[in-house]
């Protein structure tokens, strides 16, 4: 996806509304969208060959935001830190669109092997305060991550999972309808 295009449903989820507005880049200044704005630059900068601008980026998330997001992570488009102190995404998670990852999020591998390790989380996932997404598992669309759980396996679409280890909670009933 074009990054401008990405930046705009980053933009639609800090906003709350899918509906386009010849004022949505003023939003980039939006002070819950800078350190997705970084990630974005840190990632763009990285696939162009210019890695040490990408790293640079990322630093300064990390500087300003304690926000450490991996230059190589898969990022959808709509991703949200509503509270980006602590979030920690690893190289090699696969995140889908329009997910909200709350403060103290960890995404990651287990420190067996690295390649194909971390998390895939689905689209429209929202994962709590603290929980921690641990190895290979894949979270399915518009499933829910309890706070401080620690997710060490799959969770079914709209599943809910909380607790150490997460189990399922329920599956949700209030089924979304895809935004397309």
């Amino acid at each position: 996806m074009h990054f401008l295009q990405t930046l705009r449903l980053d933009i639609h989820m800090v906003r709350g509304t899918s509906q386009n507005r010849s004022t949505d880049l003023l939003y980039v200044i939006h002070p819950r969208m800078w350190p997705v704005v970084l990630f974005r630059l840190s990632s763009l900068f990285t696939r162009c060959r210019l890695g040490i601008i990408g790293k640079l980026f990322s630093l300064l998330n990390q500087i300003l935001f304690s926000c450490d997001i991996a230059r190589g992570a898969r990022i959808g488009g709509g991703l949200y830190l509503p509270h980006p102190s602590g979030v920690v995404v690893g190289e090699n998670a696969i995140i889908g669109r329009n997910c909200i990852l709350h403060q103290g999020v960890t995404l990651g591998d287990r420190g067996e092997c690295h390649e194909g390790s971390d998390p895939v989380l689905g689209d429209y996932i929202e994962v709590g305060t603290g929980a921690k997404i641990l190895g290979a598992v894949h979270l399915g669309d518009y499933a829910r991550v309890g706070a401080n759980a620690v997710v060490l396996n799959d969770v079914e679409p709209y599943g809910v999972v909380a607790g150490i280890p997460a189990k399922l909670i329920k599956i949700r009933e209030d089924k979304p309808l895809p935004d397309k």
